[in-house]
């Protein structure tokens, strides 16, 4: 693995629906640069997901971090919640808008989890799922 294979980002982003299409693209142009096009569609459902989660469930900013490391792709997203994510246990009806997030999240990354932060100036949660490469 060389330098190359290595590198993140993270991008701000304000208390508004308009961030999750600011996040998707962003990550779309990350992937490009770095020939990643073949995680594009998953990572692209993932992150929006992410931010959803934070944007709803949260009543603050949030913060989108991609990190490549060596075959795995790491998207996280740091809110100001300090709510754990739960995927819903309900029924799925075909017509349900809402509750499938981190359903979503739980079934397309390989793996995801989440933490509580409590340092000062940085509460809240992060969220995190990884897509490995082949």
């Amino acid at each position: 693995m060389n330098n190359e294979d290595e590198w993140e980002y993270s991008i701000n982003l304000p208390h508004s629906p308009v961030a999750v299409g600011v996040a998707r693209g962003a990550l779309r142009l990350m992937l490009r640069a770095h020939g990643l096009g073949e995680l594009l569609v998953t990572a692209e459902l993932l992150a929006s997901e992410l931010v959803t989660n934070a944007h709803v469930h949260a009543p603050g900013p949030s913060c989108l971090r991609v990190k490549r490391s060596g075959k795995w792709l790491r998207l996280s997203v740091w809110d100001t919640s300090s709510e754990p994510p739960r995927p819903a246990r309900r029924p799925c009806g075909a017509d349900r808008e809402e509750g499938r997030g981190m359903e979503i999240v739980e079934e397309l990354a390989d793996r995801w989890g989440h933490y509580s932060l409590g340092a000062p100036g940085r509460s809240g949660k992060l969220v995190w799922c990884e897509l490995g490469e082949g």
